[in-house]
């Protein structure tokens, strides 16, 4: 990290002082960290300080973490801060409790450093669309609003990012939208494309080596004039977005649906995510290579998939 590169902020919480300093020794050299003992002075921080990323408890006296997080997820101002669960409890019920409040992790103590470390960096992860491209996708709202239908063709993780961008900002809830396009965009360059498969990724982010690696496939000629297609269409009663690579697929089932045998693996649910948090149908075709995310302008039972 450069001299002038502004460390992340990451709020640590929880009611036992002794487990916040533990949590911020293994952190922080590399971030910037915000502490509280308390659900009310956690949603105060996160409101005014605005980090970019929680670390919560879920056994707190007067307000849960569970509360805590349903209750940053309900707020404009915070509901984009992305929670990870710090707890004891091992219940895979109360694990897709927590994920289903909004969390995009579970974390059990005692937590494994390199485990914490890994985690965090994937967690921020998901926030790595520039806020530049955001904001001048904006500026086309207008002209966009207009458009029934158009195709794209991307190759590279920017370009994933930069469609997922533009075309959130044709959508009536964009920041609904934007993390759910940009997962199923980078999935389909990612495993599709570059053929990244789940273990290999796995085995990245252990060692680090996760962008490099797909810097590396980018800039390959095995992988060069491989694509991925996005076709945007919209009516009165829906917004489709079909997504195809010219990957050999995946065994899509068991992604659609939180999976407890993967749930402390460092990825793999981004696909779970985007059905509960950003589209109202996902809807996977053939071999999986070819994925149709459906947002309904009025009740499901008008629209016709």
């Amino acid at each position: 990290m450069s001299k002038t590169e502004k460390k992340a902020t990451i709020l640590i919480v929880d009611d036992v002082p002794g487990n916040i300093r533990t949590l911020a020794g293994f952190l922080q050299n590399d971030y910037q960290i915000l502490m509280a003992t308390n659900g009310l002075d956690a949603l105060e921080i996160a409101s005014t300080e605005q980090p970019d990323m929680i670390l919560l408890d879920i056994v707190m006296p007067e307000m849960d973490g569970y509360a805590v997080c349903r209750e940053l997820k309900t707020r404009k101002d915070t509901k984009k801060i992305e929670v990870v669960f710090v707890t004891s409890n091992t219940s895979t019920e109360q694990i897709i409790q927590g994920i289903e409040a909004g969390a995009f992790y579970y974390l059990t103590k005692p937590v494994n450093p390199n485990l914490l470390r890994t985690i965090v960096k994937s967690t921020l992860s998901r926030k790595i669309f520039p806020y530049h491209l955001h904001h001048e996708a904006k500026q086309l709202v207008h002209a966009a609003s207009f458009i029934n239908e158009v195709n794209f063709r991307i190759r590279i993780m920017d370009d994933a990012l930069c469609v997922a961008s533009f075309l959130s900002n044709m959508c009536p809830d964009p920041e609904r939208v934007i993390l759910g396009l940009q997962e199923l965009l980078i999935n389909a360059v990612e495993h599709g494309s570059l053929g990244i498969t789940y273990e290999d990724k796995t085995n990245l982010q252990e060692n680090y080596e996760w962008k490099m690696e797909v810097e590396r496939r980018q800039a390959l000629s095995e992988y060069r004039n491989r694509y991925v297609s996005i076709q945007f269409s919209r009516t009165e009663e829906q917004i489709r977005f079909l997504i195809k690579d010219e990957g050999q697929g995946f065994d899509w089932e068991s992604y659609l649906e939180f999976d407890p045998k993967r749930i402390f693996d460092t990825h793999g649910r981004g696909i779970a995510l985007s059905k509960m948090q950003s589209f109202d149908c996902i809807e996977y075709h053939g071999v999986g290579n070819e994925v149709l995310a459906v947002i309904y302008n009025r009740s499901p039972s008008l629209a016709q998939i």
